[in-house]
């Protein structure tokens, strides 16, 4: 009995904080950064098998795309539904400042980010960039490297397209 009185006075609690107003000024700085973000553009290199339908997600979110890929037929059906596609993932670094990759091996990852054209030629100070290809983990260590010495940021967020259960 004393632990329901107990769950009593705590739940009570959490329904007076939860009914208790916010300020109209919190909830409307709440409301104006979440579509100010949402219409923020996000570079993505790399819409094959993976990355085709993460691509999909945010633009069904309302996220402007620039997006790259090394075969052009994969940027086709974005190009179609109004997203800006570019010719190289340098171009995608001058036009966005959030960049996720998501290439099927080490060499697409380096190419994409320390190539000719790559995403370290153009990336911006403060940018950053969400590697969630599947890569040797040193590769990554060393493209985090090299990401870090432009002032950008780099996140490893790795993902495996194999069905292990």
């Amino acid at each position: 009995m004393a632990a329901s009185l107990r769950l009593r006075g705590a739940a009570s609690g959490l329904l007076y904080w939860s009914r208790r107003q916010r300020p109209a000024a919190a909830s409307l700085v709440a409301v104006c950064s979440r579509s100010m973000a949402s219409k923020t553009p996000v570079g993505f290199i790399g819409v094959g098998n993976m990355g085709n339908p993460m691509a999909k997600n945010l633009m069904k979110h309302g996220y402007p795309l620039i997006i790259y890929d090394v075969f052009p037929d994969a940027c086709k059906e974005f190009l179609d539904a109004g997203e800006q596609v570019v010719s190289s993932p340098a171009d995608v670094a001058e036009k966005a400042d959030r960049i996720i990759t998501m290439l099927p091996t080490s060499i697409n990852a380096i190419e994409a980010y320390s190539g000719a054209n790559g995403i370290l030629k153009k990336v911006k100070k403060g940018s950053l960039l969400i590697d969630s290809s599947t890569i040797d983990p040193m590769i990554s260590k060393e493209l985090a490297k090299e990401v870090e010495k432009m002032g950008a940021v780099f996140m490893d967020a790795p993902v495996s397209g194999g069905n292990y259960f």
